[in-house]
Order: C-alpha cells, then structure tokens, then sequence
C-alpha cells in the first residue's frame, strides 16, 4: 500500500538526511590519530567496567583506522578472550605480537593460544620470545615446555618444566605441568608422584586435585578418582570445575540422582551462564525437560541473547513433546541466521521423529553440505543413513567424521554397528576397540565391543569384556540383553532366559531382548508363544522396526501370508525402510515366487543410493527364468556403480561365453571376480570355463580344481573338470571325473551329456 506524504514532511526528512550526510563527511574528514585515539578511549572505558562485546566495537573502530595500532589489537585480542571467543583472540593476540615484540605479556598469551589450536611451532617461537624478555620467568619456562611436548621432544620438555621448578619450587602447577608431560611420553607411575607432588605442594589449590583425579580416571581407578574430588571439594566446597566434575563422575558411574546436586551448586553460585547451561543439559539427558524450559527461560530473561541457549529451548521443546513451540522457536533461530547449524540438525532430526524421513534426510545432505568440516552433521547424516538400511552412504558418512576428528566414539560405535550389520565383524572390532580407547568409560562403546567380539565369534574375549561391565552396569536393560545373546551362544539357554527377562522387566521396550526370547521361543518350536509375544507388541507400540521383528517372527513360524502382511504395514509407516523391501523380496523368493521378489529387488534398488545387492538378486532372478537381455542390464549397471561386484562381474562373463560372445571380455571380467572373491567355487567354476573354451585346459583344469574342493557335491563342478581333462588328453582322469559327476547327481541335460561321452572314453 502506498503512503501519502506531506510535502513539508518530505522536505523534513530531506533535510535530516542532509545533516545526516554533512556530519558524517565531518567526521571523515577528521584526524586518524585522533579518531583511533578516541575509539581506543572509548573501548578502555567499556573494558574497565566489564562490557566487552562494546569495547570490542571500538577496538575493531580503532584498527579499521590504523591496522598497526598496537594497544588497540592487543586490548581486542584480551577482550576477545574475556567473552571466551577464542578464535578471534588468537588471531589478535598474534597479531598484537607481532607488533609488540618487547611485549612479555602479549607474546605469552599468544604462545597459549597457539598451543591450544595445536600450532606447538608457532608457540615455541612466542616462549622463545618471551623467555629473551625475561629469563627467569617461570610462565614462559612453562610454555616452552609444553610446545616441546606438543612436539613429541618429551626430554627437552621435561627439561624446561624441570628448570620453572628450579625457578620456584612452590608452585604446585608448575609439578601438575611435568606430570602431564610426563603422562604424554608414557612414564605413567612417574607422573602419578608428580601429580601427588603437586598436591603437597599446593594443598589449598583444588587445580593439583583435579589433576591427580583426572589422571586416576584415565587409568580405570575410579575409587581414587572419587576420594581424590573428594578432597577437593573440602578444600572449596563451591569450587566450579570441582563440582563439575564430581557431577561428570557420577553420571559416568550410573548414578544420575547424584549428579544434580553438584551441578546445581555450580548454578547457583555462579554468574556463569555456562554453569545454567551444564545444569539444563543434564535435565535433558535425565528427561527432565521442564526443568531444563524453566532455568532456560530464567537466563535468557537475565541475560539475553546468549549463544546457544534458543538452541537448547529448542531441544528441550521437543523432548517434552511439544514439537509446536520446539518447530518455533527453530524458526525464530533461522529467521535470524538461516546457517545456523545447530538449528539445522534439530530440524531435520525433529522431521525425522515426524516420520518425514526423506524430507530430513535432505535437510541434513544440505547442512553438511554447507558445513563441509561439521562432524555432527556427518554423525547425524550417518545415522539416518543407517536407520534407513543404507549402508553404503551411512559408512561413508561415519567414515568421514573420523576424518574431521579421528577420536569421536559416538561415530566410532555407529561404524561399528554397520560393520557387524554388513558383515564385516574383523572391522568392526577394531572400530569398537578405538572407540573404546577413546571413551574408556562410555557404556556403548563397551556394548559394541562385545557384540563385535561376538561377531567375529571370539566369545572368550566377549566373556571377559562384557563381566566388568555387568557388574558396574548390570541395571541397564542393553547390559542385560547381551548378557543374554552371550548366554545363548554358549548354549546356556536358561541363563540366557533369564537375562533377557531381566532386560525386559528394566526396559519392556528392548528390541534386543524381545528377539532373544523370540528366537529362543521358535528354537523350543513354541511358535504360539513366540507369536503371542510379538503380537502383546506390535498392539503396544507397532513401529516400523517392531513390525519387522514380527514378519521374521512369522516367517520363521512358516506364515508367510501373515510375514508379508507384517512387512507391507512396515513399509506403509516407512517407506525409506529398506531393510524391510529386502526382506519382503526375500519371502518371496522362498516362496518360490520370482516375479514378485524381482519387483521388490527392483524396487529396493530405486531407493539405495548403491543398489549393488538388489540389483544383483534382480539380474539372477531374471537369469533364472531365461530373460537374458535385462539380465545382463541389472549386472552392467551393478558394475558402473561398482567395477569389482565379484557376482555380477562373474555373471555377465558366464552370459557372455554362453553367448558365445568375445572370451577376452569374458575373461577379464572373470578374473575381476576373482580377484575379489579367489575362494567362491562359482567364481573359480567361470573362470576355468572360460580356459575351457579358449582351449587351455591345463588352466581350465587348476580352477575347476579349486571348485571342486570347496564345493565337492556339486555334480556341475565335477563335469567341468571331466571335460577339461578330456580335452587336455587324460581320459582316465576325465572318465573318473564323469562318473563322480554323475554319483553326486546332475540334472537331465548334464547327466545326459555325462552319459553320452563316457560311452565314447
């Protein structure tokens, strides 16, 4: 709509613009040394009474004017420090010292900051620096040694951290300094005296307790950890990171209650938004989402606009259940800022939850797209990548994760879930093993270890990694669970019995447990009690997933007809589950129904982002039943999404030969096969006819050779390997070759055939 203006309002508005235009140029034309002066003036005034996000505005003023304005870098760079906004601070602080040379101070903390974002070169240049400025300090000594340690020259770091307690040897920290560098060369027990120097040195110092707890925890000796926080705490009972880490270490050992106490402390003596923050995140993982709503709203209305808090609402909106007020307040964040990543990821995760799985999928490829160095973003992409059955991308995304930071066991874990779902136990253990390196304490990455070890059929050693852990978490319903599968594997049924009651009376919902009774229902052949259990289920909670479990349940039960139903109302909840289209073709082509199982491969292979598999089950479904052509179109597009496929790669060689097209081709697809899969006797089998029909039996004859011992009853094995004989001149060989063909049992053409050339030996 248009407005109407008065023309004297025009000419009002006209005329402050002028003025407007008339003091600026006057301020242009200004002197710079006074103008940097005066911002720098004005940003001290703000600094000196704790408002640093002005004074840092006057700061950047006053570089703008003059980028060699040396006290106005260096003040940015400390002010940008004091709001924790350390990227900016480093990049200043090396700024500032570069132009401050003489100045002790400025190069120290620009020397700390290096060595924080893992630049120990950069850093020792700054302690060399400092330590010209002032020989004697013990701080720069300090820093020297630790850029020697970032550096790996562990003796010449302990050297200078020996020569800042030679300095002083009342400093505590300085012993807590040699302990870590000392822990980091791998003299373990030195480093443990160290540490407790380091108490005895500063016995009012919780910083050297800490340290000696931290380090106890490292090394599994959690009692010690405790006494040792302990100790701390009656030295400052309201001390931050004391509290902070008794609530760490009683979170990590089960018992949550506990935690709370230490965090509130923390909360409610501090002016740390920080410490509301830790508080509300632990509200969120106990559950406890209005608690977490009521102290977010509490902050954010004593101070405003504090990053991340809208992000944690968010969050806590949607663990309430109130997904309305969670989708706003999402909104609200990329109103503001539409590459907000944290808001991204929520809102992808919070349509996923709405069973809009392809919408959030996409959400998140286009966060990590945008955020190429995000590991949350490849976490999460890989996890609905897995979710959905997609293996191949899922890997790939946890696989890049591990590249943008190789120590996060969350990814560690998923890769090694994936691993043991593809069938690839070896990996996988190794995969749960960092992860459990990585997090020594975290539950999962001790569950996937076992189930990894499991997998790889090693149960000792899945014995021994899953008794401490019963032990010390034998209240969760997933410890249980696999104390139940262990069980079973060791043919212990009623021990495993029991153990899957006992995760179930912890968590009815655990899918683990309920397949484990399951299956061990269907193993006594008590299908009605395994397909009552599924059916209490799937009235009480037909997900997806439970939905699955209950076609497996029927199938194994010999209901197809209920199998299929089961599978059809998973896919109708979930149409990016895959799983659940392979299964489906899987039951049909039990069921001997081929047209129908090649649909489904068909259609499996239309979601997959690499279809290898369901092409593949399509391409021999179609050979099966004589239709060559679109055979051989499912195994060529198998290969130009994977050159290497072995079965398709071995396939199409056979499909060629029998046409009697070129046995070079044939040939090299064939070796391609082998190459990946040297002991599959279908794959040796090709390969030596294709040597057959290039009239080189003596190769013909090692590979069939091969087929022979791993698979001895095939009939079509031993008739291969006759006739290669015969055409390398052996009859005794081929006629004995023939006959064993024949006592395993060909079919009509082949015994016919068989029968043909022996009367002619």
């Amino acid at each position: 709509m248009n407005t109407f203006v008065p023309g004297y309002r025009r000419r009002f508005a006209f005329v402050l613009s002028l003025l407007a235009v008339v003091v600026l140029c006057g301020a242009c034309a200004g002197d710079p040394e006074a103008r940097k002066q005066n911002f720098l003036a004005r940003g001290n005034a703000y600094f000196d009474k704790g408002d640093y996000r002005p004074a840092i505005i006057e700061y950047r003023n006053a570089v703008a004017v003059d980028a060699r304005y040396a006290d106005a870098r260096a003040k940015l760079a400390e002010s940008y420090l004091r709001i924790g906004d350390l990227a900016n601070a480093l990049s200043e602080f090396v700024r500032a010292a570069d132009l401050l040379p003489q100045d002790f101070d400025v190069n120290v903390k620009a020397g700390t900051l290096l060595l924080a974002s893992g630049k120990a070169d950069d850093a020792l240049a700054k302690a060399e620096i400092a330590l010209k400025l002032r020989p004697q300090d013990v701080t720069a000594h300090i820093l020297r040694g630790n850029a020697l340690a970032g550096l790996k020259s562990f003796d010449e770091a302990l050297k200078a951290i020996e020569e800042a307690i030679r300095l002083d040897p009342s400093r505590g920290s300085t012993f807590t300094q040699k302990a870590f560098i000392e822990l980091a060369s791998g003299r373990s027990a030195e480093a443990e005296k160290t540490f407790k120097q380091a108490v005895q040195m500063a016995p009012a110092a919780v910083e050297g307790y800490l340290a000696l707890g931290n380090y106890y925890w490292a090394v599994g000796r959690a009692a010690e950890t405790e006494e040792t926080f302990r100790a701390a705490l009656k030295v400052k009972p309201d001390d931050p990171s004391t509290n902070r880490a008794m609530a760490a270490l009683a979170l990590a050992t089960g018992r949550t209650a506990e935690a709370e106490g230490y965090l509130k402390t923390v909360a409610d003596s501090s002016n740390d938004p920080a410490s509301v923050i830790a508080l509300v995140n632990y509200y969120l993982l106990a559950g406890r989402s209005k608690d977490a709503i009521s102290r977010l709203t509490a902050l954010n209305e004593k101070t405003p606009n504090i990053p991340g808090t809208q992000q944690l609402l968010a969050r806590a909106y949607a663990i309430s259940g109130d997904r309305a007020q969670a989708q706003k307040t999402i909104e609200g964040i990329l109103a503001t800022d539409r590459q907000d990543l944290d808001a991204q990821l929520l809102k992808a995760q919070l349509l996923f939850d709405e069973g809009k799985r392809d919408t959030a999928l996409a959400s998140v490829k286009a966060a990590a797209e945008s955020h190429p160095e995000s590991a949350e973003a490849q976490l999460l992409l890989g996890r609905m990548y897995a979710t959905r059955g997609d293996s191949t991308p899922a890997e790939a995304a946890f696989r890049e994760v591990l590249r943008i930071n190789p120590r996060i066991a969350a990814a560690q874990v998923e890769l090694s879930k994936l691993l043991i779902s593809i069938g690839k136990p070896a990996e996988s253990v190794l995969s749960a093993e960092e992860a459990a390196r990585n997090e020594p304490t975290s539950v999962d990455a001790r569950l996937v270890l076992v189930r990894s070890l499991l997998a790889a059929r090693d149960i000792a050693r899945a014995e021994k990694e899953l008794v401490p852990l019963l032990a010390q978490r034998g209240e969760l319903a997933d410890v249980q669970a696999l104390a139940g599968v262990l069980a079973v594997v060791k043919n212990d049924i009623p021990g495993g019995r029991a153990a899957f009651e006992r995760a179930i009376a912890a968590n009815p919902n655990s899918p683990e447990a309920l397949a484990g009774l399951i299956a061990l229902d269907l193993r006594a052949k008590n299908t009605a009690a395994a397909t009552r259990r599924i059916d209490e289920r799937v009235k009480a909670n037909p997900t997806p997933e439970v939905l699955m479990l209950a076609a497996r349940t029927y199938a194994s039960a010999g209901d197809g007809g209920q199998a299929e139903r089961f599978l059809r109302q998973a896919i109708e909840k979930d149409a990016t589950l895959l799983p659940a289209y392979g299964m489906l073709a899987e039951l049909y082509l039990s069921q001997g129904k081929l047209d129908e199982a090649r649909k489904e491969f068909d259609n499996l292979a239309t979601r997959q982002t690499k279809p290898i598999a369901a092409l593949t089950m399509s391409g021999i479904i179609l050979q099966s039943q004589g239709q060559i052509a679109p055979a051989r179109k499912r195994f060529e597009d198998v290969l130009a999404i994977d050159p290497r496929a072995p079965v398709a790669a071995n396939n199409l060689a056979w499909l060629q030969v029998e046409a009697g097209e070129n046995l070079d081709i044939a040939l090299q697809l064939a070796q391609s096969a082998a190459a990946v899969s040297p002991e599959t006797p279908e794959i040796t089998d090709t390969l030596g006819w294709i040597f057959y029909k290039k009239n080189r039996p003596k190769e013909a004859i090692l590979q069939f050779e091969r087929s022979v011992a791993k698979a001895p009853a095939n009939a079509t094995f031993h008739y291969h390997l006759g006739l290669a004989y015969l055409q390398a001149g052996d009859k005794n060989r081929g006629r004995a070759s023939l006959e064993k063909a024949m006592s395993v049992g060909p079919d009509t053409k082949t015994a016919a055939d068989i029968k043909r050339l022996l009367s002619t030996i």
